[in-house]
């Protein structure tokens, strides 16, 4: 008799392990508990990758386009830039500079004027992709083009037809090289009948971006209220903070005058930028002869004091945002590598959102650039080793 109340006791609490088992029953015991809590993911947010802005109605998914500017004295003022969402500045021969503004589409105006290209910034520019639009070349940067099977994306003006010349500039007795204009219509005319394939978006942003809906970063270098870049003697630009809007109002230098304001001649206002980024890097002369060999007569020209950058070897420099200054660490891995910041730490620079200067200076020039804040004037002779 016990045996069998042990038996039947055993029965009862399986019959009831496999209840609790079952599909209908399980749900059924499962709603009397408490329902967990699932937090509903953060919405993701598409950015511009030119600037690290919010993509609105106007964006336009598209390959950028990239184009040479003059900024020889007797060329200004230059035209357009301000649509741009980066301006890079280097060095060519002579101690001139020349710009190449980036901008995210054609969906801009009248730009120029338009110069002729050289692979320092053919190389700045290789990792995003872009439309490389110039009037002319050193045979140097047209290497370059060949070497990396960049020719239906490298267009020279000379023999395409997306420029035109500025009649008013010739009146007014400009130098020719300064009066060959071009426009995002005019480009996108030469796109299309060339069917080029712009459709290559840039699906990485070319900063490391503070998120778009934080607020700005602070930097935590010093006070940067007053800066001055010197590319060589006669060639400087400076960036003075306004307060008000946030921004680096640009200047550019000539002998006479002195640093005076960068007026973008399509709008008569001032050139600002939000970030600026100041980097210090080897730029030597490339061995001569160069390729500069007169197309008309056969004949060499000379020297055409060509300069190289060497982007392998990395530097220092400055980023400068919103009055103030910070160390920085540049890198650039081979032609396919993008412009890459660290910190003093290591760590990924952040960089807020904007329109952004690279200017890429020869450290030869290291101990004429100049910050000034709140505390005295500081050289980068003693601030970025």
């Amino acid at each position: 008799m016990k045996r069998l109340c042990c038996l039947m006791l055993a029965l009862a609490l399986s019959l009831a392990l496999f209840a609790g088992c079952g599909g209908k029953d399980s749900s059924s015991a499962g709603s009397s508990s408490k329902a967990e809590v699932v937090p509903t993911p953060e919405p993701v947010v598409e950015i511009q990758p030119l600037t690290g802005e919010e993509q609105d109605e106007s964006y336009i998914a598209s390959r950028p386009v990239a184009i040479m500017i003059n900024n020889r004295a007797d060329s200004r003022p230059a035209r357009g830039l301000s649509e741009a969402d980066v301006l890079y500045e280097i060095m060519v021969e002579g101690g001139i500079t020349r710009f190449l503004a980036l901008f995210p589409d054609t969906s801009f105006g009248e730009v120029g004027s338009v110069r002729s290209a050289r692979d320092q910034f053919f190389q700045v520019i290789f990792p995003f992709q872009p439309l490389y639009l110039f009037v002319g070349r050193s045979e140097i940067t047209q290497q370059f083009i060949d070497v990396n099977g960049y020719s239906d994306l490298a267009v020279n003006g000379m023999y395409s037809t997306f420029t035109h010349r500025d009649q008013n500039r010739i009146a007014q007795g400009y130098t020719y090289d300064a009066t060959a204009f071009t426009s995002g219509a005019e480009i996108q005319s030469y796109i299309d009948s060339h069917g080029i394939d712009m459709s290559r978006e840039l699906t990485e942003p070319i900063f490391d971006f503070v998120d778009c809906r934080e607020s700005p970063r602070v930097l935590s270098g010093q006070s940067a209220l007053d800066v001055k870049v010197v590319h060589s003697a006669s060639y400087r630009t400076g960036f003075t903070y306004d307060a008000a809007s946030g921004r680096y109002l640009t200047s550019l230098y000539t002998n006479s005058e002195g640093y005076t304001p960068m007026i973008d001649e399509a709008n008569g206002q001032q050139m600002a930028f939000d970030n600026v980024f100041v980097l210090f890097a080897e730029i030597t002369t490339y061995p001569y002869p160069g390729g500069n060999i007169d197309p008309n007569t056969g004949l060499d020209k000379g020297d055409p004091d060509y300069k190289k950058v060497n982007y392998d070897a990395g530097g220092t420099g400055y980023y400068i945002n919103g009055g103030k200054a910070e160390p920085i660490h540049w890198q650039k891995s081979g032609i396919e590598g993008s412009l890459t910041f660290t910190d003093e730490s290591g760590a990924s620079v952040k960089v807020n959102t904007g329109r952004s200067y690279v200017g890429i200076v020869s450290q030869n020039e290291r101990s004429n650039f100049e910050i000034t804040g709140a505390e005295p004037a500081v050289s980068s002779a003693s601030a970025a080793e």
